[in-house]
This record gives structure tokens, C-alpha cells and sequence, in this order.
């Protein structure tokens, strides 16, 4: 039956979607609250410039733009959602083929009339179709805090931002299934998986904060760069970099394909 696999996926594991949606959902209502606090923005810029490390490190131009209800909302939502994401990403990238090898299930999928290339594309449809609603949900939040929020907010600058989310989520997701893929055992394909996030973020992080170090010119390999949430609310999605990576996630899924194709299922 076409597209089985994709349906029962999205059928076993919606209830998680829903789950971690609604997290981020209060989280972005939380920081939609705390923005009419003009004191508290004003005690947050106070902050920001006794720092001044940190304005780098989150690729600003100075604590005032911070201070802004779209420069906190770049800093206090999306400079966070992205790493809730992540943990959802490698979590739903595991789903796809290494846990349920681990599990034994494998097999039993494997002797049914269906091809393993299939089972990878699927899956990988099926949680990154769920990736998306997880953020559609926090936008949600969003949304439901400006409702009662004074600060007037360009909507179309908070979907440009949500929107944003989703090359990077897809491109964890499309690593961890080629780690999974790639490898026999789970908690290698994990480390794996944890090892290219952990180290992104600390390159992106770390070149920010020096950025007339040497460190400063690896940046570029990190995907963080080019998620770039400092500016997504001032100036909107960074096409290219966008580009860059969805292109990226689609030579990882390819990749999946064949080394799951070749792989020796129980091995």
C-alpha cells in the first residue's frame, strides 16, 4: 500500500509532536509576555552591555538592538528553540531505522513487501512533516501572546522566523538517520549525532565570541552560522544559507538510502 509506512509513522508518534509543540508554544507565550515589561528590556540591555561577549557570541551589532521586542524575541525564542528542536531531531532521526534494529523490530518490517528505500524515505517524510508541526505550534504560542501584548509585532516577521527553524531541524534529522544508517550501534549513531550539534553550536559560538581568533574562519562549517536567528526578525530568512542547508539535508538522505541498502540488518 503506498505510502504505508509514511501513515502508520505519523499514526504511532503524533502524540509526540503535540507534546513538544505545546512546550515550545509556552515557551514562545512566556516571551511574549515578558516583552510589554519595558523595565525588564531595559534591565536586559543593562546586562547585555556589561557583556559585551555576548552581543558578539549572538551575532548582534550592539545591546540596543537586543533590547528591541524583535531583537529579544531573535535572542530569548529562537536563539533557544533551535536546541529544544535538536533534542526532538536526534530523538525522531533514531526513530527511523537504528532504534527499532536495536529493538529487534527491524526484521520483522524488513520480511514484509516493502523496500528499504522506502522505509528511509518515508519515515523521513513522516518526521519531518511532525519537525514542522512542532514548530507551527510554537508559533502558535507566539501568536496567542501578542494577542495580549501592547508591542506591535510584524506577524510576518515572526513566520519568517519559524520558517527559519526548519533547515537546520530538517538537517539534524537528515544526519542522525545517516548516522543510524551508517552505523550498527545505537549509542555510536547517537554520539555521532550529538558530536555534529554539540560541536556547530561551540564553533559558532566560540568564533563569535573571538572573532579575530583563527577559530573565528571555522564557522563556516557550522550549520549555526547559517541558521543565524540574530537577524531573522530584522531582516528576514538568509536565502542562501537556506539553501545551503535543505541542499545539504537532501545529499544526507540520499546517503541514508544507500548505506541503509547495503547494510546487513542484524549484524
Amino acid at each position: 500500500m503506498p505510502w504505508s509506512i509514511f501513515s502508520e509513522t505519523l499514526r504511532r508518534n503524533w502524540r509526540g509532536m503535540i507534546y513538544w509543540g505545546l512546550g515550545l508554544g509556552l515557551l514562545g507565550l512566556l516571551i511574549m509576555i515578558i516583552i510589554p515589561n519595558v523595565d525588564f528590556l531595559k534591565q536586559f540591555e543593562s546586562f547585555l552591555n556589561s557583556m559585551p561577549g555576548i552581543i558578539k557570541a549572538l551575532g548582534m551589532e550592539d545591546a540596543a538592538q537586543m533590547a528591541t521586542p524583535e531583537g529579544f524575541i531573535s535572542a530569548g525564542y529562537f536563539g533557544r528553540v533551535i536546541l529544544i528542536i535538536a533534542v526532538y531531531a536526534v530523538l525522531a532521526g533514531l526513530n527511523v531505522t537504528v532504534n527499532e534494529e536495536d529493538a529487534g523490530i527491524m526484521d520483522m518490517v524488513l520480511s514484509l513487501p516493502v523496500s528499504r528505500r522506502r522505509i528511509v524515505l518515508e519515515k523521513f517524510a513522516a518526521y519531518a512533516l511532525m519537525l514542522a508541526g512542532v514548530v507551527a505550534l510554537g508559533y502558535v504560542g507566539l501568536l496567542v501572546g501578542s494577542f495580549s501584548s501592547a508591542i506591535q509585532l510584524d506577524m510576518q516577521k515572526l513566520i519568517m522566523g519559524n520558517i527559519n527553524v526548519l533547515p537546520s531541524a530538517l538537517l539534524m534529522l537528515a544526519f542522525t538517520m545517516f548516522a543510524g544508517t551508517l552505523f550498527r550501534r545505537k549509542n555510536l549513531a547517537t554520539a555521532v549525532a550529538a558530536f555534529f550539534i554539540v560541536g556547530s553550536y561551540v564553533l559558532d559560538f566560540v568564533g563569535g565570541l573571538a572573532s579575530e581568533s583563527p577559530i573565528a574562519k571555522l564557522r563556516v562549517i557550522s550549520f549555526f552560522t547559517y541558521y543565524d536567528n540574530a537577524h531573522v526578525m530584522q531582516t528576514g530568512i538568509n536565502i542562501g544559507g537556506a539553501a545551503l542547508l535543505l541542499g545539504l539535508t537532501m545529499l544526507l538522505v540520499f546517503a541514508s538510502v544507500r548505506a541503509f541498502q547495503r547494510r546487513d540488518i542484524g549484524v
